[in-house]
């Protein structure tokens, strides 16, 4: 585990729960998005359109990015700035890697726009997903709703803070570049195929264990034997990992997820999970949107006790 001061943490945490995303600060994100076409695109004329030169687009943005928190952190450490000036840079690492708010504010508008119309729900639900919504009944828009959220509660909380808890501050930052990277390039087209195929496998090894973590999490350590029987259901996901957290979430609000959705105006049928339960209704969202709460609060108890505990043991041993 590296060093990670409880005050960034907890600072982090605080300007997530209460600014989320501004959209005219500096963010991790915007500057992946930002320089990752110009060098994807230079890259695939310079070279091949390879999954090696996938590996150097990911390889060039991630030391990048990573060389502006390092290089602040060395201007702070050499011209000792204050243990405080450190702290704020973390601060700002962590809310940046965490996306609490902005996952609330997206379910919420979903839920919001059912109380007026199914039409302006669908409207809401296309800002977070990449599937078709215009021929989504009431049960797709909730359905698609919930899978989104249950799939970004591991990506947007349990995915960062795990890797921060383990690796610190730069192990979140590190989190969050792939996490982004693998959206905007890990699509199985013709553009991203190979080249995105090594940000999208990266994405994977190191959502595999908060997946799996987020699962128990949802359901409670009390139902770990539930959480193992779910790998059925997981397995029937796409992805390695989302499924997981998804099945939890169908588990936990007794609601079927998957089954019908339309992709390229073509109606396909998917595995369902939690099969002989009932399709869900918007009061399920509601329900949903207050277990991510929940788990959210149970992430950041965990994380802190592991963080305090950590530093009380290396404490002990220097006194040995």
């Amino acid at each position: 585990m590296f060093e990670i001061s409880i005050y960034s943490y907890i600072i982090g945490i605080i300007l997530d729960v209460t600014l989320g995303d501004p959209r005219r600060m500096p963010h991790v994100v915007k500057v992946v998005g930002i320089i990752t076409k110009p060098i994807e695109i230079g890259l695939g004329r310079l070279m091949r359109r390879t999954i090696f030169t996938g590996f150097v687009m990911w390889l060039v943005i991630v030391l990048f990015v990573m060389g502006i928190y390092c290089g602040i952190a060395y201007v702070i450490h050499s011209y000792e700035l204050g243990s405080w000036a450190k702290i704020a840079l973390d601060s700002i690492v962590i809310f940046q890697a965490i996306a609490f708010k902005d996952l609330l504010k997206h379910l919420k508008e979903v839920r919001d726009a059912f109380k007026l119309n199914v039409g302006l729900a669908r409207r809401s639900v296309s800002q977070i997903v990449s599937r078709d919504t215009q021929y989504m009944d009431r049960s797709d828009v909730c359905r698609a709703t919930i899978e989104s959220g249950s799939e970004n509660l591991n990506d947007a909380i349990v995915g960062p803070i795990f890797w921060l808890v383990l690796l610190g501050p730069m192990g979140a930052l590190f989190y969050r570049i792939c996490n982004t990277l693998d959206a905007i390039v890990g699509h199985r087209n013709e553009r991203y195929e190979k080249m995105g195929k090594f940000s999208a496998r990266m994405d994977d090894i190191l959502n595999y264990v908060p997946a799996r973590i987020c699962t128990v999490m949802i359901l409670g350590f009390e139902n770990l034997n539930a959480c193992w029987k779910l790998r059925l259901d997981a397995r029937k996901h796409p992805s390695i990992n989302a499924g997981w957290p998804e099945a939890a979430m169908a588990k936990y609000l007794g609601v079927i997820l998957g089954g019908r959705m339309f992709v390229n105006n073509q109606l396909v049928q998917t595995a369902q999970m939690n099969i002989g339960a009932k399709q869900p209704e918007p009061h399920d969202i509601d329900r949903c949107i207050q277990r991510i709460k929940e788990t959210f609060a149970r992430t950041i108890v965990i994380s802190v006790i592991i963080i305090i505990g950590y530093k009380g043991l290396i404490h002990f041993i220097h006194l040995q």
